[in-house]
């Protein structure tokens, strides 16, 4: 009886182990969490920014082309100019015995319909085109000359000889004035549309690296701290052949070109001819027969004016002999900013007399002595009546 109650425990054991009537375990699987779907984020970008490398202007697209240089000639007899100011860069020099002489420097010649009077190139502005890869207009020049443009291997164009050809693309560059009556040589006029369709023929190199530096940076108000004041800055070139002086305008904030007496201004336009930046670059300029060179891988000193303020400055000029634009500096070595638009240059020795001084306006001109002691006397004699008249009522 034991041994079958033992058996039958012991099946039932068995059934529990196989299942049987035994609820399952509940297996508990944590829920998946899908992972938020992050949107992409677009960081807008800001449009690049162009400038124009000579006058910090914004420009549509980056500046690829060569600059050109037009020599502007600047005797007396050859005023007024025409378009000098819309170059970016004047630069005026003594450049040989008895004549100073301007070349202009352009970002967009294209434009220009008209620019001079120009004349002959010279050695010193031969070196100045050089310095900044710039394809040189002029108006011929000696043989001493042409054969230093050739061995600098410029690229330089003789408006005068090409004017004069029969071929109608040559004979589109430059023409004689009329309108005004000039007479020769200074009638010659530049027009630069022709210029820039005969360059382009003849297979000339027209552009350049968007990123060619110039050595030049603009802000939008580069007047100098501390600078002294210098409403009038009189540059005196050559052995006292003739001088400049620049004007300070308050009211447009530039500076206008004065020489012979008389503020200058465009022919065409009658716009005057002023300049957002003065810069004078004293150099080792010295005389190679009869022209006018300078050492200009030495450097230099000079002075950058601004808003009516002028302070000292250095300029120096990496390799004579390779392209190398003019870099300025603050006299402590730090890099200069110039202000956004043109700007004048005259390139001067270092013994060149150079002044500048404030001009005070003119102050309200005082009542005379005489008109005060009238009115004084009668303002006295009312008084005096009033006061014995009223008295005597009293009385």
């Amino acid at each position: 009886m034991k041994k079958i109650i033992a058996l039958t425990l012991l099946l039932a054991l068995l059934l529990s182990g196989c299942g049987g009537n035994a609820q399952p375990t509940e297996t508990t699987v944590p829920e998946t969490t899908a992972a938020p779907t992050t949107e992409p984020t677009t960081v807008p970008t800001e449009p690049e920014v162009y400038y124009n490398p000579l006058n910090g202007e914004i420009l549509e697209e980056p500046f690829t082309k060569r600059i050109y240089a037009s020599t502007i000639t600047n005797t007396q007899d050859a005023l007024p100019h025409v378009s000098a100011n819309e170059a970016d860069i004047v630069f005026e020099a003594y450049v040989s015995r008895g004549v100073v002489r301007c070349v202009g420097l352009f970002t967009d010649f294209e434009s220009q319909e008209a620019i001079g009077a120009t004349r002959s190139t010279r050695l010193l502005i031969n070196q100045i085109a050089h310095h900044y890869d710039a394809i040189l207009i002029h108006g011929g020049g000696f043989s001493q000359v042409l054969q230093d443009a050739a061995a600098r291997q410029l690229d330089h164009f003789n408006v005068d000889s090409l004017y004069r050809q029969g071929d109608p693309l040559a004979k589109a560059v430059a023409y004689r004035d009329k309108e005004y009556k000039r007479q020769a040589p200074n009638n010659l006029f530049v027009y630069g549309p022709g210029v820039v369709e005969y360059v382009e023929a003849q297979g000339v190199r027209t552009t350049q690296p968007a990123d060619k530096d110039y050595s030049l940076t603009f802000v939008e108000d580069a007047t100098p701290a501390g600078g002294e004041i210098a409403d009038e800055i009189t540059i005196t070139f050559g052995q006292k052949t003739k001088t400049t002086t620049m004007v300070y305008d308050e009211e447009t904030g530039k500076y206008v070109w004065n020489q012979y007496g008389k503020e200058m201004t465009d022919q065409i336009t009658g716009e005057k001819e002023a300049f957002n930046n003065v810069v004078i670059m004293q150099a080792d300029v010295y005389e190679n027969y009869i022209y006018q060179e300078a050492n200009f891988h030495v450097g230099g000193t000079g002075y950058y004016a601004c808003g009516g303020k002028i302070i000292p400055m250095k300029w120096e000029c990496n390799d004579p002999n390779a392209v190398s634009p003019f870099h300025f500096m603050t006299e402590d070595g730090e890099h200069l900013d110039f202000n956004m638009g043109n700007t004048y240059v005259a390139i001067v020795g270092f013994w060149n007399p150079l002044e500048w001084k404030e001009v005070i306006p003119p102050e309200t001109v005082p009542e005379t002595t005489a008109e005060t002691v009238a009115q004084t006397v009668a303002e006295t004699t009312v008084e005096t009546t009033v006061e014995t008249t009223a008295e005597t009522v009293n009385q």
